[in-house]
């Protein structure tokens, strides 16, 4: 009898011992799953603090970049508006009448000129950019003077006139405003990457390959004027 016992309590303690396991891995596991998701939105959270981090770095860089432009009284400024059905047309940057912003003020990124004020209103500015259907920049490639009046959107370069047939105008050569208007002279534009003469053979047609990215426009400059020496 006493041996039957024995079993009894052998057989209950080891039923109580899988009971017991049972409990604890699923005590375990429900602790375990806290931790995931707890390390999980941990992750998360990192990840979204070095995404706006990121973006406040890209932010200062492209800002920082403008101050290239040392010889001008330039304000910084950001786009607030891209109207999409006039994508590569205008622009809409911070800042107006209460800057005393004017029309045809230069507008740079850090890669060269972007385009010119068309519009002021009280606190905001339409800027025309280079792509633009009806721009008119005069430019200067070396001694050569010209004006910037087109855009090719399949080849995404901008397009020249008004250059004299005997003029040489190089390949790779540098372009730069010519000082016409608000715009000051020696604004990078880009460089000469194809020359041929018009149709009527008296003048030349230049394309121009400019460094900015006009689809990814952030931030720009306003040029004000010059500074004084």
């Amino acid at each position: 009898m006493k041996k039957y016992f024995i079993n009894a309590l052998i057989i209950l303690g080891f039923l109580f011992s899988i009971f017991l396991s049972d409990y604890l891995i699923l005590g375990i596991g429900k602790i375990n799953k806290v931790n995931h998701e707890e390390n999980v939105s941990f992750v998360n959270t990192l990840k979204d603090e070095n995404k706006l981090l990121k973006k406040e770095v890209d932010r200062l860089r492209l800002l920082n970049d403008l101050d290239k432009y040392t010889d001008y009284n330039i304000l910084k400024s950001e786009i607030l508006l891209r109207d999409v059905y006039n994508f590569h047309e205008t622009i809409t940057i911070k800042y107006g009448q209460d800057k005393s912003l004017k029309k045809g003020m230069a507008i740079v990124s850090e890669n060269g000129l972007v385009g010119v004020i068309s519009k002021v209103n009280k606190k905001t500015s339409i800027v025309k950019l280079l792509t633009a259907t009806d721009s008119n920049i005069s430019i200067q490639i070396a001694e050569n003077y010209g004006a910037l009046n087109a855009y090719d959107k399949n080849s995404q370069r901008l397009i020249a006139n008004n250059f004299n047939n005997y003029e040489v105008i190089m390949k790779d050569e540098e372009v730069y405003s010519s000082g016409l208007g608000l715009i000051p002279e020696g604004i990078y534009i880009g460089k000469v990457e194809y020359v041929k003469n018009t149709k009527e053979d008296i003048d030349q047609e230049v394309k121009i390959k400019s460094d900015v990215d006009f689809a990814n426009l952030k931030y720009i400059g306003i040029i004000k004027g010059i500074k004084e020496v």
